[in-house]
């Protein structure tokens, strides 16, 4: 029987450090007590001896950097040891892993950003990959500290994530837009707004507080974000057309479908 690793007794190195989610984690686990590295993609690209040195690699970078970075450091992770990206998508980071490694291989997504307190109550994906002990050791220690762990195919997480992610973000950013060309000023207008309309407004501003590469990167590279937007594409065209056309009865059967969805399967 393989033996299965202590991860708070690990090595651990994070690339990408220097972003907001490499410091979150970063603190996480100097807390937990883990040894941790930190390097970054603005810095020469890690070296051999200290891949080598580690049992765990964390990615905390852009999906569009995993292959690059894997490309520069794969051949060097032991075979024993474990690499783990947490991006927001799934499926090609994971391949890549694969690819350019003979490591135990996990995918994670943290579905939280660098705002959170804690682990505590956090929803966490994982897909494992190529894994005999990691699995185990990465899932105890997140469930330790409160985490909600969901294994998961990294397909059916892609396709969950473009609705559950892309789908609200381009929402948002739909109706941020919208109202800052009708000439909506915060300042002024927020107690004209009522309180549904101010809670849109919340939502969005929580959204605003990571950057707009992250949103970009999570929408392009996610394979399913096309069908998403798609059928959202179409949804507010019928809604806009029905208006436009003075449709009153497709307008109700549009709002009326939307309430399917607080309706048990």
């Amino acid at each position: 029987m393989t033996e299965r690793p202590d991860f708070c007794r690990s090595k651990l190195c994070i690339i990408g450090g220097r972003g907001r989610m490499g410091r979150w984690f970063e603190k996480l686990f100097r807390q937990a007590g883990i040894s941790t590295i930190l390097t970054d993609l603005c810095q020469a690209p890690p070296c051999q001896e200290l891949v080598a040195s580690c049992d765990v690699v964390m990615l905390a970078v852009p999906a569009p950097a995993v292959e690059e970075v894997m490309k520069a450091i794969g051949a060097f992770i032991r075979p024993d040891a474990l690499v783990m990206d947490i991006s927001s998508v799934k499926k090609r980071p994971i391949d890549f892993m694969l690819k350019y490694s003979q490591s135990e291989v996990i995918g994670a997504h943290p579905l939280f950003g660098p705002t959170a307190n804690s682990l505590a109550g956090q929803l966490f994906f994982l897909c494992p990959a190529r894994t005999e002990k990691w699995v185990y050791a990465l899932k105890k220690f997140l469930e330790g500290y409160g985490s909600e762990v969901v294994e998961i195919d990294p397909d059916q997480h892609n396709r969950l994530m473009a609705c559950f992610q892309t789908l609200r973000h381009i929402m948002l950013a739909a109706l941020g837009r919208t109202v800052v060309r009708m000439g909506y000023h915060s300042g002024s207008q927020t107690s004209l707004a009522g309180v549904w309309f101010n809670q849109l407004l919340a939502i969005l501003h929580t959204q605003s507080q990571q950057p707009g590469d992250l949103y970009a990167d999570i929408a392009i590279e996610n394979p399913h974000s096309c069908e998403t937007r798609k059928v959202f594409q179409e949804s507010l065209r019928s809604l806009v057309d029905s208006i436009a056309n003075r449709d009153r009865d497709s307008l109700i059967e549009a709002m009326e479908e939307a309430n399917n969805c607080f309706l048990p399967n």
